[in-house]
């Protein structure tokens, strides 16, 4: 089977590795390389990094629906496209190129959570469960027929960087077991349910702010759902402060006012508390909360928020 795989985060890269492992991959397709960090150095996505070292032939191509790249994928006389955290809806004239159509690996129980961020807004939504769903690319976003769903239990103390790690591991092994029953002819063809779909766009800048007035579950799930990226922020004596970790506390005390007790670092909350746990100051590395109260000589009724 002639496979090229569409990806561009840390969540494609297992999955990639897996195919490749039992089918071989003929190319990847990954987002543009853009210049990072200080010095502005433009490198290769992970998965383009390592298609290369792999010996890969390796697309970046700054819109994949342009009629030359379609030429250049439809030469090579693919199979079949496999799609995973890649950023771009592919068109109806690229589906059209591979002999068996376009998979897509969506971490989520679709129709729930279609967009880019599935994993982030299912911690935020304090959702118990979620999963992979793998389907048939259309055109619309994560709209196609579902060839295989599985689900998984949120656990409590997962953050974005738990979860998306296992639910990576379980579209690798799922991946797999699809393209052998596709290659096999047999595999079911599931219609999604519309009426029980919800839309999970990216997470916008000012989404990330902590609102201290909000219940300590919700402000839980936030940071939770941002750990380890982009981080949930606030201030504290007007410098930026992003939190990485909490649990809830059981004091009451005013919305986002400091109370230090027994060596725990309490913020106040609409209807209680949280516990800091561990937090990252502007330009400095990341510590545990009980760092920070010594490093800053935190002291109790200081305020946080923006």
């Amino acid at each position: 089977m002639k496979i090229i795989f569409f990806g561009s985060t840390d969540f494609s890269l297992p999955i990639l590795k897996r195919i490749h492992e039992v089918y071989g991959v003929e190319g990847v397709v990954t987002s543009k390389p853009k210049p990072k960090g200080r010095g502005l150095k433009v490198e290769l996505s992970v998965i383009g990094k390592w298609a290369e070292n792999t010996g890969i032939k390796v697309f970046t191509p700054e819109n994949p629906n342009a009629s030359d790249f379609i030429k250049a994928l439809r030469d090579m006389k693919p199979d079949i496209f496999v799609l995973s955290a890649y950023g771009y809806i592919l068109s109806g004239d690229l589906l059209k190129v591979p002999k068996l159509g376009g998979v897509n690996i969506h971490p989520s129980l679709l129709p729930k959570y279609r967009g880019a961020a599935p994993i982030q807004r299912a911690i935020m939504a304090g959702e118990k469960k979620t999963g992979v769903t793998i389907f048939f690319m259309d055109e619309k976003i994560d709209h196609g027929k579902i060839i295989m769903q599985r689900e998984i239990p949120v656990e409590k103390n997962d953050t974005y960087g738990s979860l998306s790690q296992r639910l990576s591991h379980l579209g690798a092994e799922m991946i797999i077991e699809t393209l052998k029953k596709i290659e096999s002819g047999q595999y079911p063809l599931i219609e999604q349910n519309e009426r029980e779909m919800s839309y999970a766009p990216k997470i916008k800048k000012e989404e990330t702010i902590i609102n201290w007035n909000e219940k300590s579950e919700k402000i839980y799930n936030l940071i939770r759902a941002l750990n380890p990226t982009p981080g949930a922020r606030t201030s504290f004596r007007g410098k930026e402060l992003i939190i990485l970790e909490v649990e809830i506390g059981n004091k009451k005390i005013e919305p986002g006012i400091s109370v230090i007790e027994d060596k725990k670092f309490y913020v106040g909350t609409g209807d209680g508390s949280v516990i800091l746990m561990s937090l990252k100051p502007e330009n400095r590395r990341v510590m545990t909360a009980l760092d920070f109260i010594n490093g800053y000589r935190v002291k109790n009724g200081e305020r946080f928020g923006i």
